[in-house]
């Protein structure tokens, strides 16, 4: 599935519609360059998950960071890791669980990553435009389920 947005607060409506589809279990990879929108992304999912306004940040230097809500989020950033990943138990109790897991730089989980995952690749519109080009894909059951619910291609406008 393909759609587009057109501005930050774009990206942060679909987060928070993706919210409403998810649940427990659900991994989400997020792949795209510096500043495409990642993290804003998982803002509004945390919004809509009931997480506090504001609290939201790229756990970069931390590589990990949970968010309280109606569902907990488990919100991992891999940039600084590189090829050096944190332990794959580590890795494995955060994808696991009770919780709803988004990872950002997905793809540097490799043949790590789980079997089961909800893929967006975030891409820069046209040059000079805010728009963020989103392809979601879906690996498992469980996010072929929250990709159909999401319905077919579209903007989300903010």
């Amino acid at each position: 599935m393909n759609l587009t947005t057109h501005s930050e607060a774009g990206t942060e409506a679909f987060g928070e519609r993706l919210a409403g589809l998810v649940g427990p279990g659900s991994v989400i990879g997020l792949i795209g360059p510096l500043g495409a929108g990642k993290t804003a992304l998982v803002r509004g999912l945390a919004r809509g998950l009931g997480v506090d306004e504001g609290v939201v940040h790229s756990p970069t230097f931390l590589s990990a960071t949970e968010y309280e809500g109606r569902l907990t989020l488990v919100h991992v950033d891999l940039y600084r890791h590189g090829d050096h990943l944190p332990h794959p138990d580590w890795l494995a109790e955060m994808l696991d669980g009770d919780r709803v897991a988004v990872v950002e730089w997905f793809e540097r989980l490799g043949s790590g990553a789980p079997a089961d995952v909800l893929r967006i690749d975030i891409r820069y519109g046209a040059a000079g435009s805010d728009d963020r080009l989103l392809a979601v894909t879906a690996t498992g059951p469980h996010a072929r389920r929250v990709l159909e619910r999401l319905g077919g291609e579209g903007e989300i406008a903010a």
